[in-house]
């Protein structure tokens, strides 16, 4: 059977976006300019195009925090570093998406990246403790475990391609370690990158399961038992390479998705996208305590007659078993 037509088209900017990585290669004569480059091409290829309608994208801004640093109400205002890739609400104002100041309010602030050229572990290090920072500079939200389990903005890394290419390397598994390694650093669910997109290689996801009691569990669970003492019950989150799409088809999927729970006009789009590119795969992951909770939503999951929904995020449920 032929591809789908939205499979060809995203094979066609992957195309665009794989000319421009080797133009800026060969010139090679500024790295100040090569990045610029490479975020324009995110920017204005991928994003800009396949964003719905009325958001705005933007490059080098700062996400300017509604809270005061130590808690002070005369102090500065927290705001973070400068991030490459940003996109604004449609509802954000627009005297300030046209103001030459590069700093956004976080509250309109819907998505952040980090744009890398050539990917490189250390860049998947630096990006974990930045989205680690970026959270803990916007208020954590409450009241259902979608809202306490991811963060906002959706943070993320996008590269055109990576550092991994002798012949005895292992890019897949190199991308892989690196994401354990920044899970592993995390105090808490919500700091998680959101996804990972490398053109060339791969595209990995968040997939989040806000509990699995014992009960619960489905499948063999006594190999991973013999190795890892669980509670009687955990929240468990992984970050997944998307294997059945390509690269840059699954980051839209994703993005998407991720898009649709904050505005529920776009599931419709968000779930005509997963037919085309449901997530299959595996990839990294954390075991988490009830102490990633409010004791609001903490008292409901944990408790004997909470019924999670098995259609997850296709329905906008923020008490789904199964969120991504």
């Amino acid at each position: 059977m032929g591809s789908h037509d939205l499979e060809d088209f995203f094979e066609q900017t992957a195309a665009r976006l794989a000319h421009e990585y080797q133009r800026i290669r060969k010139r090679n004569d500024d790295h100040g300019t090569s990045g610029d480059e490479g975020e324009a091409n995110w920017a204005r290829i991928v994003l800009e195009h396949w964003l719905p309608e009325g958001y705005h994208v933007v490059t080098k801004g700062r996400i300017l925090s509604a809270r005061h640093r130590g808690g002070d109400p005369n102090g500065a205002p927290e705001i973070s570093p400068q991030i490459d890739v940003l996109i604004l609400s449609p509802y954000y104002p627009k005297f300030l998406v046209d103001s030459e100041v590069k700093t956004y309010l976080a509250d309109g602030v819907v998505a952040a990246f980090e744009c890398k050229n050539t990917l490189k572990a250390k860049h998947l290090a630096e990006a974990a403790r930045t989205a680690a920072l970026v959270r803990n500079i916007t208020a954590p939200r409450r009241g259902t475990p979608y809202r306490e389990l991811f963060g906002t903005p959706i943070y993320g890394v996008l590269a055109h391609s990576h550092d991994w290419k002798g012949e005895d390397s292992n890019p897949l598994r190199n991308v892989e370690k690196a994401l354990y390694k920044g899970i592993q650093e995390l105090r808490h669910p919500r700091e998680m990158l959101d996804m990972v997109c490398v053109a060339d290689l791969g595209t990995w996801l968040p997939v989040k399961m806000p509990w699995v009691a014992r009960g619960m569990r489905r499948g063999d669970w006594s190999r991973i038992e013999e190795h890892i003492e669980l509670p009687e019950a955990y929240a468990l989150t992984h970050m997944v390479r998307e294997n059945r799409a390509t690269p840059l088809m699954a980051f839209m999927t994703g993005l998407m998705r991720r898009l649709a729970w904050e505005e529920p006009r776009l599931l419709p789009i968000a779930n005509y996208f997963h037919e085309v590119a449901p997530l299959s795969g595996n990839g990294p992951g954390r075991f988490w305590g009830d102490g990633i909770y409010s004791e609001e939503v903490r008292r409901v999951v944990t408790g004997p007659r909470w019924i999670a929904d098995d259609s997850h995020w296709r329905t906008g449920d923020e008490w789904a078993r199964f969120m991504m």
